[in-house]
């Protein structure tokens, strides 16, 4: 039987064997690799730590009782066999015994963890903070990090903010971590330009721009990172354009596009886990 531990450690290694090309941009993981497993569940982010992911990305939402959860949507109906929105859901006694797609909801505190292995200490991850949640969402956050004082989260964790609200309650609660920009409208980002470390944009905005706010950012030495990214055409056309980092529901197919022009590819190639035995712990 082979052990999720063991392709884990062989993932590392081909990996770190086939040192990425700084030409080339990162391929991450958006929402794990939801094409084949349920979205921001650890499984999914285990599955695209596996396949090669450079970087993950995920959302947070909190619950009725402050627990900081991974999940996209304002309510549970469609991801869950719950109901309601999240912020009137208690994490105690309901959330915790929800499953989506036969898989447990996770807590933000699983993914630390998963990411505090030393074999996952390279990847880095994008926590999507979206501005519909409550603002305290950030104060649970530094909470959560503040659970693990003996470790340095800061080189591994990108907080993404859609508005310059969230941006300055970040810089308040969670000084020291990168921050990302999130959204559509240029404007906006324009407002955060000299603020934050990164530009985490729709990508049919970004090839279209043509006020040349692109250029200056990269001129800036700000990262841009596209969304979300699933033709290969696309992810083509993103390589070409120059981005730092390309979020994708397949990061499996960025992968093998990325190999094809020289850079990295797969650490491991797909397999059916029902007949290698793949184990997940």
């Amino acid at each position: 039987m082979i052990t999720i531990k063991a392709l884990l450690v062989l993932a590392c290694i081909i990996s770190f064997a086939q040192a990425s090309s700084p030409a080339f941009p990162s391929c991450v993981g958006h929402r794990g690799l939801p094409k084949q497993n349920p979205e921001n569940t650890i499984r999914s982010l285990q599955h695209a730590i596996l396949v090669g992911a450079d970087g993950l990305e995920s959302d947070v939402r909190i619950t009725h009782d402050g627990e900081v959860i991974m999940m996209h949507d304002t309510t549970l109906d469609r991801t869950t066999n719950g109901t309601g929105l999240v912020t009137e859901r208690n994490w105690s006694g309901y959330v915790e015994y929800l499953k989506t797609g036969g898989e447990s909801v996770p807590k933000l505190t699983e993914v630390l963890e998963l990411l505090m292995r030393e074999e996952n200490r390279d990847i880095w991850i994008i926590l999507d903070v979206k501005d519909d949640n409550p603002i305290e969402i950030l104060d649970a956050l530094a909470s959560v990090f503040n659970l693990y004082p003996n470790y340095d989260f800061t080189a591994q964790f990108h907080i993404g903010i859609w508005n310059e609200e969230f941006f300055m309650r970040t810089r308040k609660v969670l000084p020291g971590f990168p921050t990302s920009f999130i959204g559509s409208d240029i404007s906006l980002a324009r407002v955060l330009f000299d603020k934050v470390e990164s530009f985490n944009m729709e990508f049919i905005f970004v090839f279209s721009d043509q006020t040349g706010f692109f250029d200056e950012v990269k001129s800036h030495g700000r990262s841009v990172f596209v969304w979300t990214v699933n033709k290969e055409k696309d992810m083509h056309e993103a390589i070409k354009f120059g981005v730092d980092a390309i979020l994708s529901d397949y990061v499996d197919r960025c992968l093998r596009v990325r190999r094809r022009k020289g850079g990295k590819g797969l650490a491991l190639e797909e397999w059916d886990e029902n007949n290698v035995g793949v184990e997940w712990d």
